[in-house]
């Protein structure tokens, strides 16, 4: 398996820096954590101007992909007007990557948007729709040649239920409806920009990033519990695969969501993207409002996350049943315990490896993160990456122990 990728992941608003979009607003309301600082973002881990210095760090890290995304907002300053200059310096790192022999993996739409989008065009509007495939045109029309893979959205569903479901995320609203409905409208252009970009090439592959948490009920002897496990599964890990395969989003939760709607996506994506962190577990309450309780039973990282590796396992099964290519787009831990880090690793690709030897529609592996960066709620003081920026000193970068031992974990040279 020479063609299995190995690489690292990163996102451009949490990195790059220098730049103003709709999360640098809603982070000046007031809406993020502040991390003691105000503003926590200060310009990520300022990899828009040391990206030169990054890509050198990436070939001792002994990769041969790099995950990343294009910041849109950069991009389309204001509704159809595109600046060169950016799209210039893009170019210049996608030419720098192929030159090192790292292939580029290119996200789309990874949670930030111009600062005009929601007034605009929200998701929850069919304008979105024609408003992203006339940002996603200009990117595939540029780079088409030279990608040869793509991913569409990172965690859609997420980004909805942030946006919409808890409104942690602007535009910031609460209703169930609204977050299947803004959804539904990423599906959509999804399909529409995969045919877009099997017009420019062929070859070139084009996925999702998907999210994906193992639910457990926080109590085996009450079957609520288990019952609102089972739907969360369905709901958060199944929901977005099976409108592929069926042509329906659909999902009912009573009495919060009751969602049925055609989506014709005819199966139009050539592999799913694996995002696997944690466990959760569930508790049911007498709450008409808010009857589900999700928990962490064993937190164990700085986000306070659960490790479970395992889950990892029925993940990666979970996704074979679509016959479609695999790739674990991400996957990390942030911890200032780099020993913890290095088990992490160790136990997670010890199953990725055994289920890559046995599948080979498995076909790489991306951690999160390349860079310590700027984590969406929590600020910078969550360490997911290999390399250590340090904030205080002009984002110096060093190798943390972690990433010397990454390239030994390397599968399938």
């Amino acid at each position: 398996m020479s063609d299995f990728l190995w690489g690292v992941a990163s996102s451009s608003f949490q990195c790059e820096g220098n730049l103003i979009n709709d999360m640098i607003e809603w982070e000046a309301k007031g809406h993020f954590k502040k991390d003691g600082r105000d503003p926590v973002y200060e310009n990520g881990a300022n990899h828009w101007e040391m990206w030169e210095q990054d890509f050198e760090l990436l070939k001792q890290l002994n990769v041969n992909a790099y995950r990343f995304s294009v910041e849109w907002s950069r991009i389309e300053l204001e509704p159809g007007i595109f600046n060169q200059k950016a799209l210039k310096q893009y170019e210049q790192m996608i030419d720098r990557l192929l030159e090192l022999n790292i292939k580029p993996m290119l996200t789309l739409h990874h949670f930030s948007h111009p600062a005009w989008f929601h007034n605009y065009s929200p998701w929850i509007s069919k304008d979105a729709v024609h408003v992203f495939y006339r940002f996603a045109k200009t990117i595939i029309r540029k780079f088409s040649e030279k990608v040869p893979y793509w991913i569409s959205f990172n965690e859609p569903l997420v980004w909805s239920l942030a946006a919409y479901g808890d409104a942690q995320f602007p535009p910031g609203k609460k209703s169930p409806q609204l977050v299947m409905r803004a959804l539904h409208n990423m599906l959509e252009v999804h399909r529409e920009v995969y045919q877009l970009l099997k017009s420019y090439n062929p070859d070139a592959q084009m996925g999702i990033a998907k999210h994906f948490i193992t639910f457990k009920e926080a109590r085996s002897w009450f079957f609520p519990d288990k019952g609102i496990a089972d739907r969360m599964n369905i709901f958060f890990n199944q929901l977005v695969p099976q409108a592929f395969q069926s042509n329906q989003l659909k999902f009912r939760l009573w009495p919060l969501l009751n969602y049925n709607e055609e989506i014709l996506l005819d199966n139009k994506i050539d592999f799913w993207g694996i995002n696997y962190y944690y466990r959760m577990h569930t508790r049911f309450q007498f709450n008409f409002k808010h009857p589900v309780k999700l928990l962490f039973k064993n937190p164990q990282t700085e986000m306070g996350w659960e490790v479970y590796p395992k889950g990892f396992k029925k993940t990666i099964r979970l996704l074979e049943s679509t016959n479609k290519d695999i790739y674990i787009t991400e996957n990390g831990i942030a911890t200032n315990d780099d020993k913890m880090r290095n088990s992490f690793l160790k136990d997670h690709i010890a199953i990725l490896k055994k289920a890559a030897q046995k599948n080979p529609k498995i076909k790489g592996y991306f951690y999160w993160s390349f860079l310590d960066n700027y984590e969406w709620l929590e600020g910078k003081s969550k360490r997911f990456g290999l390399i250590h920026v340090d904030y205080k000193n002009q984002f110096r970068r060093s190798l943390k122990k972690s990433a010397k031992y990454f390239p030994e974990l390397r599968i399938f040279t």
